[in-house]
């Protein structure tokens, strides 16, 4: 192998590794820096420098560790409901991630929060999402903010949150989730737990309950 690819080998090395530190969601964070460790062990060997080897080949077997345990970690939900609008606790929450809210709902207000069923997700009792949501006459439910706060960004909140809200939403007579978007990161999020982009307003998004 040329020096060139070696040096070039290294830099993704650095990159990956960089990437990973800039991560605040921690399975990620172990991914990419496990990565960048490998990189790393492989550069190590070829230019037979071992204290490179070693050092990353033991943060490639720290990191593995913690990936093992992450993966078999079981993590327990549940689901706080406030029906009171004006709940410090719900006011706060919203306030305090209000700006990250922003990027993902640009037209969200507390003002919104009229005949809105208001639910906080918790995981492990830390909360670390708010889903609201409310009924039309159509028989549709409007979700206004589906949002989870950002160490805690995996589909396994909302895996647990439509499972019992289609339960319940359906038990309550209605048959379909609807939503809007036009931020591609939630359009993406939207997809994956199975809305279906609308034929002609690319902007809805629904959700059969």
């Amino acid at each position: 192998m040329s020096s060139l690819w070696i040096e070039v080998l290294g830099l993704i090395g650095s990159g990956f590794v960089g990437i990973s530190l800039a991560m605040r969601n921690i399975l990620k964070l172990r991914i990419l820096n496990t990565i960048g460790a490998l990189l790393f062990i492989f550069y190590g060997l070829i230019l037979l420098a071992y204290s490179v080897f070693i050092v990353n080949f033991i943060i490639l077997l720290v990191n593995v560790y913690y990936l093992i345990t992450l993966m078999e970690k079981t993590d327990k939900f549940s689901i706080l409901e406030i029906k009171d609008i004006n709940s410090p606790f719900l006011v706060k929450f919203i306030n305090y991630y209000f700006d990250d809210i922003k990027k993902f709902f640009p037209e969200f207000s507390l003002e919104d929060l009229k005949n809105t069923n208001n639910l906080i997700i918790l995981r492990n009792m830390i909360p670390v999402g708010i889903f609201i949501s409310k009924p039309l006459p159509t028989g549709e439910m409007e979700v206004i903010l589906d949002y989870v706060i950002p160490d805690y960004r995996d589909f396994k909140n909302a895996h647990f949150l439509y499972l019992k809200e289609t339960k319940r939403q359906k038990m309550n007579g209605f048959h379909t989730f609807i939503t809007r978007t036009e931020n591609k990161k939630h359009s993406k999020y939207l997809l994956k737990i199975g809305y279906i982009q609308d034929s002609e307003d690319k902007t809805l998004y629904k959700k059969e309950i």
